[in-house]
């Protein structure tokens, strides 16, 4: 998941901006004599009271000892750590923490080549400050800022394995380092102890930055007592597949493991991982899609269950790249075993923080210790298309359930109404744009009357689609659309699936042409709402150009318009 502003992600959370300077190098305080303040509370979250001047902060760095040897080399691998506080704080502070493998650069990697047919089985810096901006703002409230160079980039050792074991074990040996549980040294070789760590820590990130605290966290590690996850993943095989289906992050078209892998590979030495990228290339199986061992050791909802920190995901709800249920499944899972959770959904794209003052509370009662009752705000936070934040009870916001609709029901846009409807593929289109201009011989385009009032969509989307195909293989691609008066069309929630998984994410099982078959689809989450006079409409496409494998136009696809059905999560039954 690559990021517009990689060299400095951990700006991207609070402001979206960098700010350069010059710190204190080392660890050892000025030499004159400094009084301590304890933080300021009000309203339940820390104020931004201490100095947010660098020359004012306390900073140092070293290499904590992570129990894993990912480099293959015959030691331990070692993860760069970097830290702040203010001078003045207390002797012993909180800690939030970043983890990236982004703070040293990236490379120009190529992705994998995605116009080639479809599988069918029948035929088978070590120097580089912290990011002062980022931390100032928890520096200021009375917090230490700790970063981390994620296993093999920059100045750590190991390698990176997008998603890897190794690259969850690396940060939360920082945790235990923070927490006085493990061993770490200095520029100069000689041990370095957090002192200056009351334990307690709080995880904080955006994309990648934000996935890493999912990981952590799903180790149960002790000390890890929050987390603010940003357009983060939860699994990922749901960031590169889906149903089956090898399905690309927006803009990165062939993007995979093994090319993330080699894009954040900023380590000294960078060779010692090519057997460690290879692996990665062989095993995350871009032929078939299948789900595997690989992808269940890359899933944290396995291990949700481990979950003790309290956690606030935020996500956009068009955020193409790190996918809407990646947040959405997560919350869910979290709420359903009583953890304490929150959740920030924005109406734009990759990125997006929750309001400043929500985070701060946030990790006041959780990190700080300070009882201030967010526990008992309202969960969900949703802004609306006018750029508000409006509250709710929880997300699926109350009063939406699922309803179903045969597509039969539906108004077929373009075409002769018929319960068989066949079309071939085109690869050069996408959902948005046959929505917006359906074309009846490439795809199908459904929708529902006007609504005679706003409806809200709220939560999980999913479909049945009864179908034949002319050959062994196909995608499968579905929107949901949010159709204006005028013809243009918003989009809500998408869904891929291969039917060749219909039984089973597991395995393919080959498709006899002609022979009917019923694949499921699952959308990703959503929050949108229909204004009245406007209607739902549901897109059907097998290839989807800006997100799955593109085989040569031809393959034909017909579907039993009366045995499909769509199931959204509507405030109101569809007219």
């Amino acid at each position: 998941m690559r990021m517009r502003h990689t060299r400095s992600i951990g700006a991207v959370l609070v402001t979206g901006a960098v700010v350069t300077g010059t710190i204190l190098a080392g660890g050892a305080a000025s030499a004159r004599t400094t009084t301590t303040r304890e933080p300021v509370i009000v309203d339940g979250a820390a104020q931004p009271v201490f100095s947010t001047d660098p020359r004012d902060w306390v900073t140092g760095r070293g290499w904590v000892t992570v129990p894993v040897d990912s480099d293959r080399d015959g030691t331990p691998d070692r993860i760069h750590v970097r830290w702040a506080r203010a001078k003045d704080a207390p002797a012993r502070v909180p800690v939030i923490f970043e983890a990236s493998p982004y703070f040293a650069g990236v490379n120009d990697v190529p992705n994998h080549d995605v116009d080639h047919p479809l599988y069918d089985p029948r035929t088978a810096d070590q120097t580089r400050p912290v990011d002062i901006w980022t931390a100032k703002q928890w520096i200021s409230r009375g917090f230490a800022w700790v970063e981390a160079d994620a296993l093999g980039t920059g100045p750590s050792t190991g390698c990176p394995t997008t998603g890897g074991t190794n690259e969850t074990l690396g940060p939360k040996r920082v945790i235990d380092w923070l927490a006085g549980r493990a061993t770490a040294t200095g520029p100069d070789s000689k041990p370095v102890r957090a002192t200056w760590s009351t334990g307690s820590v709080g995880m904080i990130g955006t994309s990648y930055n934000g996935t890493l605290p999912n990981a952590v966290a799903s180790t149960g590690v002790a000390g890890l007592n929050a987390i603010i996850p940003i357009s983060a993943i939860s699994d990922w095989y749901g960031y590169y597949r889906a149903g089956g289906a090898v399905v690309a992050p927006e803009g990165y078209q062939g993007e995979d493991t093994d090319v993330l892998a080699k894009f954040v590979l900023t380590r000294a030495n960078p060779g010692i991982c090519t057997p460690v990228i290879r692996d990665l290339a062989r095993r995350q199986d871009r032929r078939t899609g299948d789900y595997s061992r690989f992808w269940q050791q890359r899933s944290y909802l396995r291990d949700v269950a481990n979950v003790r920190a309290a956690v606030f995901v935020a996500h956009g709800l068009q955020d193409w790249n790190v996918k809407p249920s990646q947040a959405g499944r997560w919350y869910r899972a979290l709420r359903a075993q009583g953890t304490p959770a929150k959740i920030f959904w924005h109406q734009g794209g990759h990125g997006g923080p929750p309001p400043i003052a929500a985070q701060s509370r946030w990790f006041t009662r959780y990190v700080m210790g300070v009882r201030n009752g967010v526990e008992n705000d309202l969960r969900a936070i949703i802004q609306d298309d006018n750029g508000s934040n409006r509250r709710y009870a929880d997300w699926p916001v109350p009063g939406s359930r699922p309803r179903s609709v045969a597509l039969a029901d539906l108004t077929l846009r373009a075409g002769t109404p018929a319960a068989q409807l066949r079309f071939t593929d085109r690869p050069d289109q996408s959902l948005q744009s046959f929505t917006e201009r359906p074309r009846r011989p490439s795809g199908l385009a459904f929708a529902s009357g006007r609504l005679a009032r706003e409806t809200r969509m709220s939560g999980f989307a999913s479909a049945s689609v009864r179908m034949t195909l002319g050959q062994g293989a196909a995608n499968l691609s579905l929107g949901v659309f949010d159709l204006a008066p005028n013809g243009s069309a918003e989009l809500v929630t998408m869904g891929w699936a291969d039917p060749q998984n219909r039984n089973s994410l597991w395995r393919t099982d080959p498709i006899t042409p002609g022979q009917p078959l019923t694949v499921a689809v699952d959308f990703e989450a959503t929050d949108h709402i229909v204004p009245a006079g406007h209607q739902v409409a549901v897109t059907l496409l097998q290839t989807d150009h800006d997100f799955t494998i593109r085989p040569p136009a031809g393959n034909v696809m017909t579907v039993d318009s009366r045995l499909s059905t769509v199931t959204l999560p509507l405030s109101q039954p569809l007219p």
